[in-house]
Order: structure tokens, then sequence, then C-alpha cells
């Protein structure tokens, strides 16, 4: 079977639903992955009251809608993210389906393009999980990183491009630039780390489906969205990043002593610093390159070039 025989609707279907579907998943991930849960022991349940979610509720998008924001057993208000990651996957699948399975020659194996644009939805797929755990926890699970990188070096012959040696380059690269000069180097010089090793793990996933290029892409595109942010957090006193006080009240154990306060030293000044997470801009660069990668390459150089003196 070829591309060309099955129409582009019912493929932009099911690519919609599959992502929406994926989307659920996601949301256990970004959940339970950072605090060491299994995502697949317990059951979905309510975060509550922890009763389990039966599945004609569990609906993709239209549960959320459905229920009106709320679960059912005890009325607990969901958070807007479950629908947000869902419709994410979704509208991401799409865009991957689009380019990489109907912007090729219709006479490509529908299997060979399906089974790459899979590949490509599932790196797409962490991506967004760390995005959110990132949002929420300022980390990066390694349960995103390691095994996708390990199924972007592993899937590199079979997807073609971008080539072996650009992959096993990029990957390599792209863990070394991050883990030698941004946590390792920077800690030495300025006394804090200004990534984390999750970062770099990160990176490692992003070389290994993306290439050097891709790597190189990322990196750069997402330092400058991310300068972009900070400037407008600056400017405008809006807090940046997740409210790491709360998280660590949050884990903290309730039979712990409180130290007296004569004796208990303040906290570390980090004033002038952003506590930003990094790992969304990252995956927003490699989204970007991942979908649109050919037509901002060239639109970047057609710029430079126009800005250059004849």
């Amino acid at each position: 079977m070829l591309v060309s025989d099955l129409p582009p609707w019912l493929i932009t279907t099911v690519a919609f639903v599959f992502g929406a579907s994926w989307g659920s998943f996601f949301n256990v991930a970004i959940y339970r992955w950072p605090r060491g849960m299994s995502v697949v022991s317990p059951p979905s349940h309510c975060p509550s009251c922890r009763a389990r979610i039966p599945g004609y509720r569990n609906l993709p998008i239209l549960g959320y809608v459905l229920l009106r924001g709320k679960t059912a057993c005890c009325g607990t208000k969901l958070s807007p993210r479950y629908p947000i990651v869902e419709l994410l996957g979704a509208v991401i699948c799409v865009a991957v389906a689009h380019r990489y399975i109907l912007a090729l020659d219709q006479e490509t194996p529908l299997l060979h393009a399906s089974l790459v644009a899979l590949c490509y939805f599932i790196f797409a797929g962490g991506l967004l999980i760390a995005t959110f755990v990132d949002l929420e926890r300022m980390e990066i699970p390694d349960e995103v990183s390691l095994p996708g990188a390990a199924l972007g070096l592993a899937t590199a012959v079979y997807r073609g491009e971008p080539s072996v040696e650009d992959v096993v380059l990029g990957a390599g690269c792209a863990y070394l630039v991050i883990q030698v000069l941004f946590v390792w180097g920077y800690e030495n010089v300025f006394g804090r780390r200004g990534m984390g090793e999750g970062d770099a793990k990160f990176m490692l996933m992003i070389g290994a489906f993306l290439g050097w290029r891709g790597a190189a892409f990322s990196l750069f595109a997402g330092a400058a969205q991310g300068i972009v942010v900070a400037a407008y957090g600056l400017l405008t006193g809006t807090p940046l990043g997740p409210d790491l006080d709360a998280l660590d009240a949050e884990e903290e154990d309730e039979d712990e002593p409180e130290e007296d306060e004569e004796d208990s030293e303040p906290p570390p000044s980090w004033a002038g610093h952003i506590k930003l997470p990094f790992g969304p801009f990252l995956a927003l660069g490699a989204l970007e390159y991942l979908l649109f990668g050919d037509a901002l390459i060239e639109a970047w150089f057609g710029l430079v070039a126009r800005l250059l003196p004849a």
C-alpha cells in the first residue's frame, strides 16, 4: 500500500485521534515519573479520593468537557493541563503525519512512512512530557531522555535522514557541550550551574533524532526564545519558573524537627538570577526543527544574506 492509497483526510483524522489518545498517557507520565511512580500500576484514579476512573470517563479532551472540569467521583477540580496536553498531542501528531507522510512522494510505501512518522511522534511526545514536567518541577525525567536517545540511535538507519554519522555526532556533541560547558564548567567559574544534567541528557535525545544540525538549532533557538521570555519577566515583574519552595514544602517530612530561628541560616541569595526552566525552550526549538527545519534554515540564511553588504 502506498501513501496515495489513503485520502489525506483519513490520515489526518487517524493522526488526531491517535495523538489525543496518547496525550492521555503523556498526562500520566507528567504526573507520575517525577514522583517515582509507575505509569502502568495502579490504573488511572482520582488524585483526590483515589477512586478508579472507568475507561468511558477517560476520553481524551471530551472527558474533561463532559465532566465540566471536575471529577465524577468527588467533584474535585481537574487541572486544565489534562485537555491541553491531549490537544497538543493530537495537533503534534497531525503535524508529524503531514510532514512525514502526506508531504512525501505519493509512491512512498505507506508502512515505511507511517513507522518513520511514529518514531518522530514518540520523540515529540517526549518533548511534550519533558516540557510540562520541567515547567512544574524544574527537572527533566531520565525516563524521557535516556530511552528517547536509545530509540533515536536505534532507528537512525531506518529513518534515513539525518544520517547515522550525523545522529551519533549530534547526540555525543550535544550532551558533552551542555555537560562540560554549562554544568561542570559554569559551576566551577560561577559557583552555580548554568544548566542541569537533565538538560544535557535531554540534548542527547534531541541530537539522537535530529543530528548535529538539529541539536545546534534547538540549543540556539531555545536560548533566543528563552531570553525573550526572561526579558519579559524582568520587565513586567512576572514570576518565572515553578514555585520551588512549594515543591520542597510538599515533599518535606512532616516529622522533621524544626531548627531554632537563632541557629538557622538564611537560604542562599539568588537575587538577580532567574530560575527559568530551559527544557521547554529546548523542546520548542527541537519541535520547530522537526517540523520546519529546512524552511527555517533557508529563511535564516536568506535573512543573513540580505543583511550583509553586497
